[in-house]
């Protein structure tokens, strides 16, 4: 095998081979059993410079690129991974796929059909010096292939063994947009002892923050920006704020001088000017200084993508899964359909306002509350809420709860302020998750039995969760402080429906958020914060409901995905909801039509359900027509309110059992 010149690019290395040894360039380098060239892809040429040319300039950097289909970027990754073996070997390349069918369908039919067209890399490949004579090896295995001294795994994400097992120099992720963050660390952590450690990730986008667009932000976000040949300006002609499609196509009735007639064409969203190749122009850097490049490519950069092609594409995309997959195939962007975000921030400072006219505040303490826990090393989320008359829940507290270890108290636990919150809202049900602190979890539990539950989840067909109060055969041979005695199974995607429906409905109110501020470590600062509305609806709004396509059994699966960031606040209002379950049940409180109901004096006093109306008279027959809330020392006639009971009241409303008359 030809060793690779050290100042030769890769682009170089690809073009030489696509030249061939023949005078007409018959025996070149071939792709899918086609000539490779780029003359007509002047769009992809910054796209093989980025690749870097020796290993020092490769050390320790990231190459992302946020694409859409059928662009010729899986050949691009292939042809990058031999010219590294090649010029950088002895190296170990990890290829990267979601699953295992991919992996194999990548080495065989899109790495293999490249080796084999060329035929000194084939040859390479094929053969190697045993015993001081040169023998043919074959190709490999189709998991594994050997390139000289280097060698090519093609393996998944989904194998634990396969992300976490060898060790590595280069590592390329193909699809990210099917690889959870999680396991594109995993991935990059084999590369950790490597003296080149570089890492590419290629894939169509998904949903916002999430895979390939979460690394994508990150980067330095060049987009493809096409040059008007009449005013030189450069637009993104697919920027779907403002530019796509009504600026950037237009359709030709003569108005666009040599430009195809009654046809579909590219138009310069500043002058109007026609534009016949959307492939001139430049990659434009939106956010200079990032610590990687990340770039953008639609299919605009495509010649084979015609504006016809794209606005009929785009006129089809009616259903959310359409218009996601138009996004992502064609405008290479992520996208979420608002179905898929069920709580906005809208919707939460509705549920505010709500909470506002039914007299919700903020408390100190309580009683008969309910509580959720979500928690992670170091940090509980808290929600705890009380049920209110209506049958509606009123949100009373929610807090940030880190460990504080001190000299006194260096084995402080967030659960300490737990134990405290318990008895201060004198919660009758708590409901955290076990993991990740299964055991402080359980201690926690067992310090509050029957009223603590630890939570697990699984895939349950009939049931929204399933309550498991009795001892196990295991929980009787565990000690007394590690026993997981009360436990909940759950369907994480029902129950997470449930809880933030109820915050779309207003059916969950909250008080005024600037009420509540806390001083919180964020990122290792302490800042101070509104707690409410900077990290719980923030999160709410970070947490999408997806029902999608099994990747091997093609059956729909319910998911909750976290988009962007882990929002604890959401799983923590869900657990909430749970331990609310326990007592009330899983669906909303609805209250019968209302009627008003005429006091002694002659006036009336705020409406009641109708079907009470008989036993309100009852109450009214046997009660002085002065015990009313206006009379009471704990109206606040300002706001409408009761201060004993903690909601809204009206003057004439009868007096409860808490009636103590001001004094005249």
């Amino acid at each position: 095998m030809n060793s690779i010149p050290e100042d030769m690019t890769f682009r170089q290395w690809c073009e030489k081979l696509a030249r061939g040894t023949k005078p007409d360039g018959s025996d070149g380098m071939k792709v899918d059993g086609k000539p490779f060239r780029l003359d007509n892809r002047p769009a992809l040429v910054p796209v093989y410079d980025a690749i870097p040319t020796t290993k020092d300039e490769a050390f320790r950097k990231i190459l992302v690129i946020q694409k859409a289909t059928q662009l010729g970027l899986t050949v691009w990754e292939v042809l990058a991974n031999i010219y590294m073996a090649i010029k950088w070997g002895p190296v170990t390349i990890g290829m990267f796929m979601p699953d295992q069918a991919t992996a194999s369908y990548k080495s065989e039919h899109r790495f293999m059909r490249i080796v084999r067209s060329v035929p000194e890399i084939y040859q390479a490949m094929t053969s190697a010096v045993r015993g001081g004579e040169k023998k043919t090896v074959g190709e490999g295995n189709v998991l594994t292939r050997t390139l000289g001294e280097s060698i090519f795994l093609f393996l998944w994400t989904s194998g634990r063994v396969s992300t976490e097992s060898r060790p590595m120099d280069v590592v390329t992720l193909d699809e990210v947009q099917e690889m959870d963050l999680a396991e594109i660390d995993k991935v990059r952590a084999r590369t950790g002892d490597s003296d080149v450690a570089y890492t590419l990730l290629l894939s169509t986008a998904n949903m916002p923050d999430l895979d390939i667009n979460f690394w994508y932000l990150m980067g330095t976000q060049e987009v493809w920006h096409t040059e008007c040949p009449s005013c030189h300006a450069q637009s993104d002609l697919t920027e779907p704020a403002g530019i796509f499609p009504g600026k950037s196509i237009r359709y030709n009735t003569g108005q666009f001088p040599g430009a195809p007639m009654n046809e579909y064409v590219w138009t310069c969203p500043e002058c109007g000017g026609y534009i016949a190749d959307p492939q001139i122009g430049s990659y434009k850097v939106l956010k200079p200084g990032a610590p990687y490049r990340s770039l953008m490519l639609p299919r605009t950069i495509s010649p084979r993508m015609t504006p016809r092609e794209m606005i009929e594409s785009y006129g089809r995309a009616k259903t959310g899964d359409q218009k996601k997959s138009f996004y992502n195939r064609t405008l290479a962007r992520p996208y979420i359909d608002a179905d898929q975000l069920p709580v906005t921030m809208a919707h939460c400072l509705a549920a505010v306002e709500a909470g506002r006219l039914a007299g919700v505040v903020w408390q100190s303490s309580g009683v008969g509350c309910y509580m959720g826990i979500d928690q992670m090393g170091g940090f509980n989320a808290v929600v705890i809420k009380k049920r209110m008359p209506d049958g509606r829940q009123a949100v009373v507290h929610v807090e940030a709860v880190f460990a504080n270890p001190t000299p006194g108290n260096p084995n402080a636990s967030p659960f300490d302020r737990c134990t405290v919150l318990m008895g201060l809202y004198g919660v009758v049900v708590c409901v955290i998750e076990q993991l990740p602190n299964v055991n402080d979890a359980r201690r926690f539990a067992n310090r509050h039995p029957g009223k603590v539950f630890l939570a697990g989840y699984s895939d349950l067909k009939d049931d929204q969760m399933v309550w498991g109060d009795t001892l196990s055969r295991s929980d009787i041979k565990t000690s007394e402080d590690d026993r997981s005695r009360y436990s909940v199974n759950l369907n994480q995607y029902k129950c997470m429906q449930t809880a933030l429906y109820r915050v779309r409905d207003a059916f969950c109110l909250f008080p005024p958020p600037e009420e509540l501020e806390q001083d919180v470590l964020e990122d290792g600062v302490r800042k101070r914060i509104v707690l409410l509305r900077d990290w719980v609806f923030y999160h709410f709004t970070k947490t999408a409901l997806i029902v999608e396509d099994h990747p091997e059994t093609r059956k729909l699966v319910a998911k909750v995905k976290k988009v962007g960031i882990d929002p604890h606040y959401s799983y923590a209002n869900m657990l909430c909801d749970v331990a609310w379950a326990r007592q009330h049940g899983t669906s909303s409180f609805i209250l019968p039509p209302t009627k008003e109901v005429p006091m002694s004096d002659g006036s009336a006093i705020s409406t009641v359900p109708a079907l009470l109306q008989g036993v309100m008279e009852t109450i009214l027959s046997t009660q002085p027509s002065l015990d009313v809330c206006g009379r009471c020392i704990s109206f606040d006639k300002d706001r409408s309110y009761c201060a004993e009971n903690n909601f809204s009241v009206q003057a004439k409303d009868p007096g409860c059992v808490m009636f103590i008359p001001v004094e005249s």
